[in-house]
């Protein structure tokens, strides 16, 4: 049972969710987060007193149209060995966020690169990490400027390549419960997907169905963008009964109806 565990990036959209769901499990959270003051670099201060049990690492540059290269290795390469080094030295669980862009047939930009990389060091260096490869996670309360915040809050929006791009739209619940689960995995690397490839027209479509909504298609692809985020079936799939798109739209809307929200 665990007691005690930190959570890098504590405010951002997944840390957040991660860590209201382990507080509800009795488990004390120590957040850390650059909003907070704190860097994940420092993550050792922590883990030399030798009670905790776990490390969530999520703390990331998280956009693939982020052109800050520096940015991004610093946080996402540099950081990222300085955490793993710490829990390979204390032999602490290191659960970490890796991403769909890390396959190398989707990367497309530096965040797909820096994902990739992270996977390698760990592999060597921090062999009881267990990386988990997130796809496209969605949730009431979106990441801003992704595209289902600009479906929920513009009236009109525009979808590359005509809206063909294939995605494969995980629901925030299970990508929670995902990672949960890789803390007793001894897997070093995993799936935490809804293999249920969908067009970005099709998920725009379902938003479509529940409030005012005008759809722009243009048919130009995006520099970083890629047509299809595919899945590699051969790292382990956590076995979730995964929450459908049509079923995760629809509990987008009873939540916000439930909070009196607006269209």
């Amino acid at each position: 049972m665990m007691k005690k565990i930190i959570v890098t990036g504590s405010e951002g959209f997944i840390g957040k969710a991660l860590c209201r769901e382990l507080s509800k499990r009795g488990v004390e959270v120590i957040g850390i987060d650059r909003k907070n003051g704190t860097e994940a670099s420092n993550v050792h201060e922590h883990l030399k007193k030798g009670d905790i049990d776990c490390v969530f690492h999520l703390a990331a540059q998280t956009s693939v149209f982020n052109e800050n290269l520096e940015q991004i290795r610093k946080d996402n390469i540099d950081t990222f060995m300085s955490v793993a080094n710490a829990c390979n030295l204390y032999r602490v669980k290191l659960v970490y966020a890796s991403s769909s862009t890390a396959n190398p047939v989707n990367t497309t930009s530096m965040y797909g690169i820096s994902k990739h990389f992270d996977e390698q060091y760990a592999s060597v260096y921090c062999k009881t990490a267990t990386g988990c490869r997130l796809h496209n996670v969605y949730s009431p309360n979106p990441r801003e400027r992704t595209l289902l915040w600009f479906l929920l809050n513009e009236e009109r929006v525009s979808l590359y390549n005509c809206g063909q791009n294939i995605r494969s739209f995980t629901y925030m619940d299970d990508v929670v419960e995902g990672l949960i689960y890789a803390i007793g995995c001894n897997r070093q690397l995993i799936n935490i997907c809804n293999v249920q490839p969908v067009t970005t027209m099709y998920f725009a479509t379902l938003v479509k169905y529940y409030k005012p909504l005008e759809i722009e298609l243009i048919n130009e692809k995006r520099d970083f963008d890629n047509l299809e985020q595919s899945i590699n079936r051969d790292i382990y799939l956590v076995p979730l009964s995964y929450t459908s798109v049509e079923d995760g739209v629809k509990k987008i809307f009873d939540e916000r109806k439930g909070k009196d929200m607006s269209y």
